[in-house]
């Protein structure tokens, strides 16, 4: 097939969705298929194997999107685009596929700044409802899909994400060294990935952690990720805490020596579309424990996870040292559980959906 991919954002903060749709875009040029990266920049920054750069400058990406790319596409004979970020040209003239990852700030105000809201609402909820088709990451987005937007099993079809290869169990010993000499954390930690906001519910576990230093327990927390929407409220109330190592956003391989040598993965998330974060812990070898009522963190993690159902400071703190002092069964299970979720999979049925549309 040739595909184009609404690639731009990969030029922005390395997270979730950026390592989502880098993975799926090398998978799919891995297979044959000609993927085209299209980005509203003159000179990006992030590479993907086997793929076909096409970057053209329009000023504002809105004029990009609806002025250049549609007339692109159709020229250049493409036969679907994928936009993995959930926007799509308001006429785009060929099949469309659409990733929605969660609705997590429609359900929970306050949890992105208003504007994001109102652009998401806007932009996104069109974008679905025009789509060929729509890929869901979990049964939760599914769900919420239906009941907020009234999408439903005729153009939804849910594929989750994946783990990468690489991340594996390893010296354990070594990797707490390397996390010393680049930290200085010296002591035991329960670890956390993800962007420092509301929505990924920091708040009850720095309490936690605080709780815990005030009994004596030798652990701490370990933050790693950066700032988002009022980050700044919530890293002050880390520091504040006496409790947390406030690390920012480290590099794929410090991430590999933070997941191998943590104590414990917490993942104390409101609402998750998917949460990869706690899969890859398990993939290497960290027991994990997860905010029970979380949307699609729940659905992917919670059968090889323990569940806090109670969101308190003692609550977590329990959970947490239950995982510390009895992690060889949860290990077991993580990565058993963890070995299901594969890029190379994913990108096999992302595949079959652009198919579905292109045949739609």
């Amino acid at each position: 097939m040739r595909i184009a991919i609404d690639a731009n954002v990969l030029e922005g903060n390395w997270g979730g969705i950026p390592k989502y749709a880098d993975r799926i875009a090398a998978g799919l040029a891995a297979t044959g298929d000609e993927v085209f990266l299209l980005r509203n920049s003159r000179h990006p920054t992030h590479v993907v194997a086997g793929t076909r750069p096409v970057n053209v400058r329009v000023k504002g990406t809105v004029f990009w999107r609806n002025g250049f790319l549609p007339l692109w596409l159709k020229g250049f004979g493409i036969e679907v685009l994928w936009a993995p970020e959930g926007v799509l040209p308001w006429h785009p003239l060929v099949p469309t596929v659409v990733t929605v990852h969660d609705l997590a700030m429609l359900r929970f105000p306050g949890t992105k700044p208003d504007v994001h809201v109102r652009q998401y609402r806007r932009a996104v909820a069109r974008s679905a409802r025009r789509a060929t088709r729509v890929i869901a990451v979990s049964q939760a987005t599914s769900d919420d899909l239906r009941e907020l937007w009234g999408l439903g099993g005729g153009t939804v079809r849910i594929v989750p994400n994946g783990v990468d290869d690489w991340l594996t169990p390893g010296d354990r010993t070594v990797a707490i060294g390397a996390v010393r000499e680049r930290w200085a954390i010296t002591t035991p930690f329960v670890l956390h990935v993800g962007s420092i906001e509301p929505r990924k519910g920091l708040d009850v576990l720095i309490d936690a952690a605080a709780l815990a230093s005030e009994r004596g327990a030798p652990w701490r927390l370990v933050l790693a990720g950066a700032a988002g929407f009022r980050g700044d409220e919530i890293t002050a109330r880390a520091r504040a805490s006496g409790a947390c190592s406030l690390l920012g956003a480290v590099s794929e391989a410090e991430l590999l020596s933070l997941y191998r040598a943590a104590d414990a993965f917490a993942a104390p998330a409101i609402s998750e579309g998917f949460g990869i974060a706690p899969l890859e812990a398990m993939a290497c070898g960290t027991p994990v424990v997860i905010a029970g009522d979380s949307g699609g963190l729940e659905e992917t993690s919670g059968a090889a996870a323990i569940v806090v159902r109670e969101r308190t400071p003692s609550a977590w703190l329990d959970s947490l040292e239950e995982a510390i002092k009895r992690p060889q069964g949860l290990i077991d299970t993580g990565l058993r559980h963890a070995a299901r979720f594969r890029w190379s999979e994913v990108t096999e049925r992302t595949r079959a959906v652009l198919t579905e549309a292109t045949g739609a």
